[in-house]
């Protein structure tokens, strides 16, 4: 590897960082607006969401890497084998309401 695709190497790394540390200071304050039970609480999260999204489908039509790399992404993931739910999680769903 060249040095030039070190530095690019380098780069990508530390953005990664960067995104993951942010990504983890919004999450910590949207748990913090749920468990103070703050109004604004859904609006800013689904808001957070459809950001998320907008960006992913814009960067899909503009990026041939970035797509090829999510359908890779996309085709690992439908050859794992799917997960059942948490036996608890099971029973509640199907508990009638009180």
């Amino acid at each position: 590897m060249g040095e030039e695709a070190r530095d690019v190497v380098g780069e990508a790394e530390e953005e990664r960082r960067r995104n993951l540390a942010h990504n983890a200071k919004v999450l910590r304050l949207f748990a913090e607006l749920a468990a103070k039970n703050d109004k604004d609480y859904w609006r800013a999260y689904l808001n957070f969401i459809n950001d998320f999204y907008r960006y992913v489908w814009r960067r899909l039509e503009e990026d041939p890497l970035f797509r090829e790399t999510y359908m890779k992404i996309l085709a690992e993931r439908a050859k794992r084998p799917r997960r059942e739910p948490p036996e608890e999680q099971v029973a509640a769903e199907k508990t009638p309401p009180a």
